[in-house]
């Protein structure tokens, strides 16, 4: 997801944290903050305070996932998402062509 500008604002930077079970990798929440020009940036300790009050707020449970902060432009195409929990970084997986599926042409 690109942002730029929203009405006569321009886009300062686009944070990005997510929560992942360690276990596997799962991720279970993405959070986004998006800073316009003019604004206070967020720092990564409220990002993550943030990303964990509104996981809570939807019924997940924080105590066993883990926090990890990305770039933001690291969720740029369709695919599906994990983390290596030992390395600590973005695992990306292409998804199945769309071929055959109605709609699509060949």
């Amino acid at each position: 997801m690109t942002f730029s500008s929203t009405g006569s604002q321009n886009v300062k930077s686009v944070s990005c944290c997510l929560l992942f079970d360690p276990r596997g990798g799962e991720i279970h929440h993405v959070h986004r903050v998006v800073t316009m020009e003019g604004a206070p940036d967020t720092s990564q300790a409220e990002l993550e305070a943030e990303t964990l009050r509104v996981a809570k707020n939807l019924g997940l449970d924080t105590k066993r996932l883990q926090v990890l902060h990305v770039e933001a432009n690291e969720f740029a195409e369709r695919a599906r998402y994990s983390v290596d929990p030992v390395k600590r970084t973005l695992k990306r997986e292409a998804l199945p062509s769309r071929t055959g599926v109605r709609g699509a042409t060949s």
